[in-house]
């Protein structure tokens, strides 16, 4: 049991050590792994890519500019050939939307960050996997 235990132990800390903490200067995210690769496009704008390139995120910061967020939403999911934009349920104003890229499926939040700017994530790819969840729920804009 404790060889088990040590193990576990040994595990949980490898896996922490392989974790990365990334700021891409609007947002922070927190990768499981190391590889995993950032590449800006424009200031408020960013790629994150597994090593494998199984999973990427889109993550974007724009300003809202008197457009509501439910238009805002509806451009982007037209855009991606999506058919079933919902509002999610919570607090604030947030829509989510499935769609496909390059053959691959594709999911995506629009949602307000409050002080004028909507924020969109979007990840193609196994959306579904743990990893993309972890990162998913590490993201924090600025």
């Amino acid at each position: 049991m404790k060889k088990i235990l040590a193990l576990a132990a040994t595990l949980a800390m490898a896996a922490m050590a392989s974790a990365a903490a990334v700021d891409a200067g609007f947002f922070t995210v927190e990768t499981p792994s190391a590889g995993w690769t950032l590449q800006a496009d424009g200031e408020n704008s960013a790629v994150l890519a597994s090593p494998d390139k199984a999973i990427v995120f889109t993550v974007t910061k724009m300003p809202a500019a008197g457009t509501p967020l439910h238009d805002a939403a509806s451009r982007m999911a037209e855009a991606h050939g999506s058919q079933d934009l919902v509002r999610m349920e919570g607090e604030g104003e947030a829509w989510e939307y499935t769609g496909a890229a390059n053959g691959q499926p594709l999911y995506a939040q629009v949602f307000d960050l409050g002080g004028g700017a909507y924020g969109c994530i979007t990840i193609v790819g196994d959306h579904g996997s743990d990893a993309a969840t972890d990162v998913f729920n590490s993201i924090a804009f600025k």
